[in-house]
């Protein structure tokens, strides 16, 4: 299956699919990839998924990317990366996890743990912090200030 067909197939999401990275908007260029014709797509989550659940922690980009064994989910928040934002960041997390589960098994057939924090501005966690400790526990990379996209 392919991320758009997964897109597609998920009915709260379905009509939010957009060609390479254009569901990111200005935070495209926080995403880097040597070959752009692996990206195969992105969606807004949390403006897809804004008026149905408003009070819920929504995730924000997910980015279908292509290996040269499959076609794979990559979940992106993009969010401010001080050790405050831990916690908002972890509901995100935790929320995304179960709404894939539960609400869209397409894509959660295509996630494969990757789940990354790119930070808006400036990184206030350190490499070996608490924070960032409960982050790795949590499955979640970063924060980071670009993500590098390689086979």
């Amino acid at each position: 299956m392919t991320f758009q067909s997964a897109v597609q197939a998920t009915p709260s999401v379905c009509k939010a699919y957009e060609g390479g990275l254009k569901a990111l908007g200005k935070y495209s260029l926080k995403v880097c990839c040597k070959k752009p014709h692996q990206l195969t797509g992105s969606i807004n989550l949390e403006k897809a998924l804004r008026r149905r659940e408003p009070k819920s922690p929504l995730w924000d980009y997910g980015i279908g990317y292509r290996t040269r064994a499959s076609e794979k989910a990559i979940w992106i928040e993009v969010h401010s990366a001080s050790s405050t934002h831990v916690k908002d960041v972890l509901n995100k997390l935790r929320w995304l996890k179960n709404w894939l589960r539960l609400s869209a098994p397409e894509l959660h057939a295509l996630t494969h743990g990757d789940f990354y924090w790119i930070a808006t501005g400036k990184i206030a966690i350190t490499a070996h912090s608490p924070q960032a400790k409960q982050l790795a526990a949590e499955g979640l990379q970063g924060p980071m200030k670009r993500l590098y996209l390689e086979e």
